[in-house]
């Protein structure tokens, strides 16, 4: 059964947590881990921002949620540490621009006063709120559970750079590595990452190319592989094979040997393969 959650958090939170391509976290307190391990894949949480709007800006469908030791916010880059590890991972299903949040928001009676991180609501409750913000949505559509959002991103045929991560985020999770995106290196950013412990560098290390810079990408991939000795993976479309190989007979030779290219149809087989296998072996009971 879908339950549904007001998240409240400060406007620049919010706008850092959709910037950071669907992330949210609560700090680790008893508290707030209630709240952490009561949210589940397939919830539809609706972004609510306080101080001076004081009302929900969108709504999203949650995707997962780990453990994390890596800061992501301003605030834990600023002082180094990770203040928010429960985090989750959301799908945005609609969001209002920017420029309207202010007028454009939909309040709620006493939103402007939530004490605890996350605020479970009734359905029939959501429904109006949704309503205001999309009238075009399919308000019994999101009522319903539906299955998981990523095997639907799986299965769409022009896959974008963040539905193509958030695959292999997944399959790392699913193949038991702690995942991550965007992990930091130096000055750089690297799309996906698998490591085999917390504290440990990363093992794997994938690049996403849908229409971006090769160059860039490979330089990044280098780099990661004489710091940490990772293993190098592109993953780009297969139209990209013949300048990947370009550029790895010329300015990246030295990586020739050790780079993977993998194609994009591949990763999105592999998904769906490995959730497949997953949704087995749990209705078998071979995983709670």
């Amino acid at each position: 059964m879908r339950n549904f959650w007001i998240v409240p958090g400060s406007e620049k939170n919010w706008k850092q947590a959709l910037t950071s391509k669907g992330i949210w976290g609560l700090e680790e307190k008893t508290f707030d881990k209630v709240y952490w391990l009561a949210i589940a894949p397939n919830d539809l949480i609706l972004f609510y921002v306080t101080g001076k709007i004081k009302g929900v800006v969108g709504y999203g469908i949650v995707r997962g949620k780990f453990y994390q030791d890596v800061p992501l916010w301003d605030a834990e880059i600023r002082e180094g540490r990770v203040k928010w590890p429960l985090r989750f991972e959301f799908d945005i299903e609609f969001l209002l621009p920017e420029n309207r949040w202010a007028d454009g928001n939909v309040s709620i009676p006493g939103g402007a006063h939530f004490r605890q991180p996350l605020f479970l609501m009734q359905g029939e409750d959501v429904d109006p709120i949704i309503q205001a913000l999309n009238p075009s949505a399919s308000v019994s559509s999101l009522q319903e559970f539906s299955t998981s959002v990523s095997t639907v991103k799986a299965e769409e045929v022009s896959p974008t750079h963040e539905t193509v991560k958030s695959l292999l985020l997944e399959i790392g999770k699913l193949q038991g590595y702690v995942a991550n995106l965007e992990f930091p290196m130096e000055a750089e950013r690297l799309d996906v990452v698998w490591r085999r412990l917390p504290e440990s560098v990363p093992t794997y290390v994938f690049e996403v190319q849908v229409g971006g810079d090769l160059y860039h990408a490979l330089g990044k991939l280098k780099h990661a592989h004489d710091i940490w000795n990772s293993r190098i993976f592109i993953a780009a479309s297969a139209d990209d094979l013949s300048a990947v190989n370009q550029l790895l007979s010329g300015t990246f030779h030295e990586i020739k040997p050790i780079l993977r290219f993998i194609e994009i149809e591949k990763i999105q087989n592999l998904h769906q393969s490995k959730q497949n296998i997953y949704q087995l072996e749990k209705d078998l009971g071979l995983i709670p």
